[in-house]
């Protein structure tokens, strides 16, 4: 028979596991591990933090007291991080494991159970940290501008947004844009897109990518385009301040025409990438790129996509840019419909 103060015994037993795990649980935040890494700086100065990442010249430093920092590349001359950190060099090279100093002035010592590397600071292309949290590898912005012509009253708004998810090894983004343009005793005219897309980062420069897009434009002749396309790109040349991507594939398509039915197309892919970062104030950022499309079951057939924006920082994550578009289809779906599809506009923006 159970004794009978055997069960008030059993309460109190689990009352005092509940309370002892919800201590645990109150108590962990104050115990996390302390932000340790090191930067020094040209000057002399020594910040202590949690070093994220290092992409585009910019080292990324999240800091108790400061917030997150963005320092420019070139002010750093020492770094050191016990954690476990991917590193791309300028010649394509990966290295992974923890930061310290080089042997050498202006040298970065990565420190890993198979071996250590040392690197100038120099030759640095790209730094991620291995181990960080879901929602700190996600980076990305906003842009929205309007123009207004009085003696025409043509008015055109324009949208654009983009999301960037960073892994050691891999990238995945999501794009998506739209400009609508009115005018009194005209049709209304839209231009949108959403682009998905992914890249496999491989030793010596080398990339592996994908990407399906949606797209609209009546201008050019189509309700609905939708596509698919992969293939194999390539660095060209880099620096720490420039970055020329160019790559080449394949690409199947679906459009559905404004008028005509709808067909399926297989077309060769081509395009180059450009990337200028300047970081003295104010921050300058600029993309160029341009994905060229040959007809293969449509022989003859050229289209271009390209496009190019500026962006010149106004005070912290916040920015006014300049962007550019230019679509081109030499056979558009739709017989009669415009060649060719350009605009330019003004935008004020914010990343994150």
């Amino acid at each position: 028979m159970r004794h009978p103060d055997a069960m008030p015994r059993l309460h109190a037993g689990a009352s005092l596991a509940v309370v002892t795990l919800l201590l645990v649980a109150l108590a962990a935040p104050a115990s996390a591990a302390p932000k340790v890494d090191v930067v020094v700086l040209r000057n002399g100065s020594r910040v202590v933090g949690e070093i994220r990442s290092m992409s585009k010249s910019r080292l990324e430093l999240k800091t108790d007291d400061m917030g997150t920092l963005q320092i420019e590349w070139d002010n750093v001359t020492q770094l050191t991080a016990p954690e476990f950190f991917e590193i791309e060099d300028m010649n394509g090279g990966l290295h992974f494991g923890s930061l310290r100093p080089g042997p050498g002035e202006d040298a970065l010592e990565v420190v890993a159970d198979w071996g250590n590397d040392v690197l100038p600071l120099w030759q640095v292309a790209r730094i991620q940290l291995v181990k960080s949290g879901f929602w700190d590898k996600f980076k990305g912005s906003l842009d929205a501008g309007a123009g207004y012509t009085s003696a025409t009253e043509l008015l055109q708004l324009d949208f654009d947004a983009e999301v960037r998810y960073t892994r050691p090894r891999f990238e995945a983004f999501a794009k998506a844009d739209a400009v609508l343009t009115q005018q009194p005793e005209a049709d209304d005219t839209q231009r949108s897109s959403l682009t998905l897309g992914y890249t496999r980062i491989f030793p010596n420069r080398q990339r592996a990518f994908t990407q399906g897009t949606l797209e609209q434009n009546r201008e050019l002749g189509f309700d609905l385009r939708s596509s698919l396309i992969g293939g194999w790109a390539y660095t060209l040349a880099r620096d720490r301040k420039n970055q020329l991507v160019g790559g080449a594939g394949l690409g199947v398509n679906r459009e559905k025409p404004v008028e005509g039915e709808s067909t399926t197309n297989l077309e060769a892919v081509f395009g180059l990438d450009y990337a200028s970062f300047a970081y003295d104030f104010p921050n300058t950022d600029i993309q160029v790129s341009a994905l060229g499309y040959l007809g293969l079951n449509q022989w003859g057939r050229f289209r271009l996509e390209a496009s190019v924006s500026l962006k010149r920082e106004l005070f912290s994550d916040f920015y006014v840019g300049l962007r550019g578009y230019e679509s081109y289809d030499s056979d558009p779906a739709t017989e009669g419909a415009q060649k060719n599809d350009w605009g330019l506009s003004l935008t004020l923006g914010y990343s994150f």
